[in-house]
């Protein structure tokens, strides 16, 4: 493993902002020190720190940079997580990517990560989820969490599941996509990328509007807000939730912001 790989803590921007979601998640513990990747001490203590389970983009140094800043220590481990699989969010975030969230799969195995937060940091990242406006805080079911023999076993994990459902990739027929990015064991339904999710979006989900490209589009969601609220409303109103949850939702907490979708 290169802790000084520059690709693990370069913050995207512009289309490549969308486009490169969840961009790229080190399959290692690791310990994001005030801006700097290294390797997570075995002797780090994690008692006194929340397990958040991290679906998307909140595996990747460069995501937490940007929501952390470079002042903060943040370790993060591996886990393996069955029984789920991590698909496309019925909505879209101000910057063009179509988000992560979960859907129940019986059999399937992932590869996640687990970030593990103060109660300060946790309140940052309510905010950049948009607690009870975009996102549910949600308490999974026990012995759904696998953590490597070496690392501390968290009593409770948590994390944040869409508060609209999955996108529905086929309409009449329920058609839920998994992100080809995240790594899965025996997945039993079909992954795609995020260049892919926009694509469809653009064809198909599109406000009135048709474009010769994705650029354009991109270019119209990230500029103008008004426009992409109504394809966010048009996406919850299409969103399909899981008959039956792996997780608990918590109720009463909510963020104070929408600016990130």
């Amino acid at each position: 493993m290169d802790l000084l790989d520059p690709t693990w803590t370069e913050i995207p921007e512009g289309n490549k902002r969308a486009e490169l979601y969840p961009y790229t998640a080190p399959q290692f513990n690791f310990l994001l020190n005030n801006g700097e990747l290294q390797k997570l001490p075995n002797s780090y203590d994690l008692k006194n720190k929340i397990a958040i389970l991290a679906i998307g983009s909140n595996r990747s140094p460069s995501q937490l940079l940007r929501k952390f800043g470079g002042n903060e220590q943040i370790p993060v481990t591996i886990v393996n997580v069955k029984d789920i699989d991590v698909v496309y969010a019925s909505m879209i975030s101000y910057y063009g990517a179509v988000p992560a969230t979960l859907w129940p799969v019986i059999g399937s195995i992932l590869k996640l990560s687990i970030i593990w937060l103060n109660n300060r940091q946790l309140k940052i990242m309510h905010e950049t989820e948009a607690v009870g406006k975009a996102y549910d805080f949600v308490k999974f079911e026990k012995n759904k969490i696998i953590c490597h023999s070496n690392d501390y076993l968290p009593k409770e994990v948590f994390g944040y599941v869409s508060k609209f459902g999955a996108l529905n990739f086929g309409f009449e027929t329920l058609d839920v996509r998994a992100l080809s990015a995240i790594n899965a064991k025996k997945r039993k339904i079909q992954a795609i990328n995020q260049k892919s999710a926009l694509l469809f979006l653009k064809e198909k989900i599109n406000y009135k509007h048709n474009y010769n490209s994705k650029k354009d589009f991109l270019n119209r969601i990230v500029s103008e807000k008004n426009y992409r609220l109504n394809i966010n409303k048009k996406l919850n109103s299409l969103g399909i939730l899981p008959e039956e949850n792996k997780w608990e939702v918590i109720k009463d907490i909510k963020s104070n912001t929408l600016k990130f979708y």
